[in-house]
């Protein structure tokens, strides 16, 4: 698909990974229109940067038919969607709260399920469109101090085969499950050591192997949905 001068919707764009893809696919002639939840200064500084558009929005907090308002009057018709917001809560397995789990499979899961059936529709009947949904290696092996996290991830994977099949052949639906790209806010230099070491490819993985790898999904190829890329220097393999 040529992606110039297509809409994308971007959630979590204000900072890290979702910056750096508003930034690129700006680069690439796109028009971005870039959600965030509390990160106003950050969103406005990538607004001037990029002269994207700007959608504030707590997806823990917001009714649906709410959510759907706003995206109709909001943001309007998109040919690409990013589902890349995420909630990253740790607790021990055993002491994880009603609360703290309804708010990983919201805004992990849920709302990601509702974004893709909201613009989803839109691409299908304008007869094109690229879905891609940022999934996580915890997917297949989960990390018990973040259990809700990567259950939630492990059913975005299923929802990106499904909704391959719902929205085909119009819409291409994939995902990428990174390994570390960029560490953990706060993150001890022995605890990145550590890490590095069980990386076959003993580093992380660079931010522009990412935007390459969306690159290849929303604009090199046609023929590949359902599909997870697993982008994590191998570091799954020696789970």
């Amino acid at each position: 698909m040529d992606i110039k001068g297509k809409r994308v919707f971007i959630t979590g764009a204000a900072r890290r990974l979702g910056r750096a893809m508003a930034v690129h696919l700006a680069a690439k002639g796109c028009d971005i229109v870039a959600h965030y939840r509390h990160s106003r200064d950050d969103a406005e500084s990538l607004k001037s940067e990029t002269g994207c558009g700007l959608f504030q929005c707590d997806f823990e907090n917001i009714a649906l038919d709410d959510l759907k308002k706003r995206l109709n009057n909001e943001v309007g018709d998109v040919s690409i969607l990013i589902n890349n917001a995420s909630s990253f809560g740790r607790s021990n397995w055993d002491a994880i709260s009603e609360e703290f789990w309804n708010r990983e499979i919201s805004v992990n899961l849920k709302v990601p399920f509702f974004l893709m059936q909201h613009f989803g529709s839109i691409m299908k009947n304008a007869g094109e469109g690229k879905i891609v949904n940022m999934a996580d290696i915890a997917a297949d092996k989960a990390y018990l101090n973040y259990l809700p996290y990567s259950v939630a991830k492990a059913g975005l994977v299923s929802l990106t085969r499904a909704m391959a099949r719902a929205l085909s052949p119009e819409v291409q639906v994939n995902a990428i499950a990174p390994g570390t790209i960029l560490f953990v806010e706060n993150m001890s230099e022995e605890a990145k050591q550590k890490l590095i070491k069980n990386i076959p490819a003993h580093r992380t993985g660079a931010v522009a192997e990412l935007l390459e790898t969306i690159d290849f999904l929303i604009s090199s190829v046609d023929y590949i949905t359902g599909q997870t890329i697993v982008l994590d220097g191998g570091r799954s393999l020696t789970w």
